[in-house]
């Protein structure tokens, strides 16, 4: 994929062991394993959608996933 098609998402923790198989980020993405890395800090360019769910604090997936 190309640098200028990446994005930083934001996906809150499971809370459950082991982790599901598929991740949902607060945008309403789904992401696989293999498919994102890991970042112990804000990096990159973030999804605005995740960022404006995580200020308001209610992921976007609750009303409408993201296209």
């Amino acid at each position: 994929m190309g640098e200028t098609r990446r994005v930083c998402h934001v996906v809150p923790l499971p809370e459950s062991r082991p982790a599901p198989e598929e991740l949902t980020a607060l945008c309403g993405e789904r992401i696989r394993p293999g498919q994102a890395e890991v970042l112990t800090t804000f990096t990159g360019m973030p999804c605005e959608v995740c960022l404006a769910a995580a200020v308001r604090g209610n992921p976007v997936g609750l009303v409408g996933a993201a296209g």
